[in-house]
């Protein structure tokens, strides 16, 4: 029994078709997906038809991730008083202008968390970020992780949301996190697409980590020739930095942003975080890590 685990698309179609050509070569049985199916990416439609299509060949364990909490709750939708603060809510707004009806009614059915049972396996907790909360990161050696995993029955538990790729035993549990297929964190090396698959034989699971290439300057002219930078325009160029090797994040750059916003106005709530602070953060931020 083999079985494909995905996590944190993040709407990027072109690292997904990746995925997918390399398992058409190495087949599964069955697929897992761990949520954040929209994000920094604009193949959004070739993300949720993947997904639909796989379901209709193969059985499907699907999560609900934090992403797709964003989409329901309205954040991409409403609030026209977040119209000055692009770079902050502009992916957000993306995201939910090219889901359709189908598309958030699948959202909306998907669980936070769920088990696998399959007959002469050991169970696998599957959630996105913990069982708990599907913001929640579970990191190696985190000191909240006892309280965490005493809230677990299975001995095995998948997890995605950090975008690192993590293969721990604690507590009694073993727990695995595939990383990410649109925006891995990588320490060294170039940027890849990360899922992983498990082989289970005996009534035990063995973990295959897998990264791949694809192609990077292609998904960035698909950003490009979708509007990104206009949409978002910060957050876009932190994503095409990341894209090309830079070792800086979203919420490294946000948080600077934010403090910057702070120090010469007093106070800065999210998302109202302006346009100049953004600028110089990111200029701060992505020298410094480049």
């Amino acid at each position: 029994m083999d079985i494909a685990v995905l996590s944190d698309i993040h709407g990027n179609g072109i690292a997904l078709q990746a995925c997918m050509e390399y398992l058409k070569k190495h087949p599964v049985d069955a697929y897992c997906f761990l949520g954040d199916y929209v994000g920094e990416f604009p193949g959004i439609r070739r993300v949720m038809d993947t997904l639909y299509e796989l379901q209709e060949k193969f059985p499907c364990y699907m999560l609900r991730g934090n992403k797709e909490g964003y989409m329901l709750s309205g954040m991409g939708e409403a609030h026209p008083e977040w119209d000055s603060y692009p770079s902050t809510v502009g992916m957000l707004r993306y995201g939910r202008a090219h889901l359709t009806r189908q598309d958030l009614s699948f959202m909306e059915s998907l669980p936070a968390t769920a088990c696998i049972h399959i007959d002469g396996m050991k169970d696998i907790r599957i959630c996105h970020g913990t069982q708990r909360a599907v913001n929640e990161k579970m990191r190696p050696q985190n000191r909240e992780n006892q309280e965490i995993l005493a809230g677990v029955e299975e001995e095995y538990m998948l997890c995605g949301h950090t975008h690192k790729v993590m293969n721990i035993q604690e507590y009694s549990k073993t727990i695995w996190n595939p990383g990410s297929v649109g925006l891995p964190v990588i320490e060294e090396g170039a940027m890849k697409a990360q899922f992983m698959v498990l082989h289970g034989d005996d009534g035990a699971w063995r973990p295959e980590f897998v990264e791949l290439d694809y192609d990077i300057e292609r998904t960035i002219q698909d950003m490009h020739e979708n509007g990104l930078r206009e949409v978002a325009p910060y957050w876009t160029r932190v994503t095409e930095r990341i894209l090309r090797g830079t070792r800086v994040t979203h919420g490294g750059v946000l948080g600077r942003a934010m403090e910057l916003c702070t120090q010469e106005t007093g106070g800065c709530d999210w998302p109202e975080v302006p346009e100049i602070y953004w600028k110089r953060a990111f200029e701060e931020v992505a020298v410094r890590c480049s």
